[in-house]
């Protein structure tokens, strides 16, 4: 099922309701992702900021609503169709996720062996160029045992890649990175995201860094779209929530003890 969808969006998210093992988790989730911009999303931590990722690649299937991509209801297809519809997404999970008994260049190599029918010269031209733009061609013939956490998610970034994919959806890419490791992240992010023309969906906790990169930004909390804008609206949003949020602030809206626990004084 296709929808009239403005071409500037890649991919629309309308009054999705989900829930997971008895947990309401959205309640008329409404979004879009531009084309060909970095948007973030943003949330305290048990949101469902992953969640929405999973239900882009109809992983998952909400209760009610719809989710489009590149126009199409992805939970309205068959499944061929929805098996070439993935092939214009890609997904940098949050632990790269290669395969541990392959080398880099298998690794970056399996897409296309996968999905195309391309003679093994021109795969090999691909990985290697894929591998270029990532600062990895050097570690072609490592296992990911020999790999840094960095170079993991770099090479994982590279895989990602390999099939020109349409989007991009970034599963806490920063996560338990060192500073400089982070830097080279997001610096990637931006320059793949421009030089080859992609959509970037980055699911993140590092404000601080996304913020630096991305187009848009989308703050998600109790079910729904809690904040939205760019990075400079965000950071100078009236709304207490989102400055919480955004500062990292102890005192505000969302508590330190959980909703409905009793202090230490009043269990005595």
């Amino acid at each position: 099922m296709t929808a009239h969808i403005p071409e500037d969006c890649i991919v629309r998210i309308e009054d999705l309701h989900f829930a997971y093992g008895g947990k309401q988790i959205y309640r008329g989730l409404d979004l879009q992702v531009p084309r060909g911009k970095i948007t973030a999303i943003l949330g305290p931590s048990g949101t469902g900021k992953t969640t929405v990722l999973r239900l882009i690649g109809a992983q998952l299937t909400p209760q009610r609503g719809r989710v489009y991509f590149n126009g199409t209801d992805v939970n309205a297809v068959s499944r061929p169709q929805l098996y070439r519809l993935r092939k214009q997404m890609s997904m940098l999970f949050q632990s790269g996720a290669l395969f541990a008994d392959m080398t880099v260049y298998e690794n970056v190599a399996f897409p296309l062996h996968e999905h195309t029918q391309l003679p093994e010269e021109l795969v090999r031209d691909i990985v290697l160029m894929k591998l270029e733009a990532v600062g990895m061609r050097a570690a072609v013939d490592l296992y990911p045992a020999e790999l840094s956490g960095g170079m993991a998610r770099r090479a994982a970034l590279a895989r990602s890649i390999a099939l020109d994919p349409d989007l991009i959806m970034y599963d806490e890419p920063f996560v338990g990175q060192d500073p400089i490791t982070k830097g080279v992240l997001v610096k990637l992010i931006s320059d793949l995201n421009a030089s080859l023309g992609l959509t970037s969906l980055v699911v993140t906790h590092d404000v601080r860094e996304i913020l630096e990169v991305a187009h848009y930004v989308y703050i998600l909390a109790e079910g729904r779209v809690l904040g939205e804008g760019t990075p400079a609206q965000i950071s100078h949003s009236d709304d207490p929530r989102v400055s919480q949020f955004i500062n990292g602030d102890f005192d505000g809206p969302y508590a330190f003890h959980l909703k409905g626990s009793k202090s230490y004084l009043e269990e005595l």
